[in-house]
């Protein structure tokens, strides 16, 4: 699956072999495939956890057996992340809402520490979603041996229905706006059609407000964004910067695209700021895109920062200016 993207605008070009890059449009060159987990069609093989919530804690139990033939969704989470754990949260909590279609879900923390992960879920109890199960692998970072998980990818979720996979997701780097409205496609799928929620929806109701939502406005005022105001296009323009399988010429182009897009939109600005804080700031950074992709990421995101920071200097001096003073 495709990741966060990249921006960079016609007046921030970059020099190539010595000529200037010119904004061009660019086909999106899909990221290589990465394979994790069974997949569309395949088997879901039986497999035992054990459990994490505190009534049957201790206890084996096997999600797939249990769900006998109905809908299920299995989400594996080989790293804690927080992005991670707030699609995961989403996803269950999505899930969980369509009980009435028979749909099942489970939750499984892959780790070679599986004391410590014990010992943490007992903390975090309250954000376990009811009607889930969630379990702990006593296999090890790898997992189920019969599933062949790529430890490599944060999460695997799939879905399925009557022992069959049909529906795979290896996420590299999960983000709710980024990979969610595809899941819960599935899901939706899995569970005899219906609605499917837009991104606002999923976050309103499954996820609450994300650090994006916290975000300043560029004015300086303490107003939030709402999950309803964030732009839907954002993240699938950023897909095609941090896209590890593009050239420098593609990385730059979608760049100029993005920062061309949000000149003339602070709202989205300001949803822009947000993502380049978590992204550069994450301990992951260097997972995402290339390493030219990365360098472009923290240019726009020292750019586009400093330009925030100088507009709050600017309303806090206008406003501790008085008239007598001006």
């Amino acid at each position: 699956m495709s990741r966060f993207a990249q921006f960079v605008f016609v007046p921030f070009a970059f020099l190539v072999h010595g000529s200037l890059v010119q904004a061009q449009v660019v086909e999106e060159t899909a990221e290589a495939s990465v394979f994790s987990g069974p997949q569309v069609g395949e088997t879901l093989p039986g497999f035992k956890v054990t459990s994490l919530i505190e009534a049957s804690a201790g206890q084996e139990f096997d999600p797939v057996s249990e769900a006998k033939d109905e809908p299920i969704v299995l989400v594996f989470l080989h790293e804690l992340t927080r992005p991670g754990f707030g699609l995961m949260r989403a996803v269950t909590r999505f899930a969980a809402s369509r009980k009435d279609p028979g749909m099942k879900a489970a939750v499984v923390f892959l780790t070679d520490d599986a004391t410590k992960t014990k010992n943490w879920s007992k903390n975090v109890q309250r954000l376990f979603t009811e009607n889930v199960h969630y379990g702990v692998s006593m296999e090890g970072k790898e997992g189920p041996g019969a599933y062949g998980l790529n430890r490599n990818v944060i999460a695997t979720v799939l879905v399925g229905k009557q022992g069959k996979v049909t529906g795979n997701f290896a996420l590299l780097q999960p983000q709710l706006q980024v990979d969610g409205p595809a899941i819960v496609e599935a899901i939706v799928a899995v569970t005899g059609g219906g609605k499917v929620p837009s991104m606002a929806e999923l976050e309103q109701l499954y996820a609450g407000r994300s650090r994006m939502s916290r975000t300043r406005p560029q004015d300086g005022s303490k107003g939030r964004m709402d999950a309803a105001e964030r732009d839907p296009r954002l993240a699938n323009m950023l897909r095609a910067v941090i896209n590890k399988q593009a050239s420098n010429e593609e990385v730059y182009a979608a760049a100029s695209r993005i920062e061309a897009y949000v000149a003339n939109r602070s709202n989205v600005k300001t949803e822009l700021i947000g993502i380049l804080d978590t992204v550069v700031n994450s301990d992951r950074f260097s997972d995402y895109g290339t390493p030219e992709a990365q360098k472009v990421l923290k240019r726009l995101w020292e750019k586009y920062s400093e330009g925030k920071k100088r507009g709050q200097q600017e309303v806090e001096a206008n406003a501790e200016t008085s008239p007598e003073e001006e």
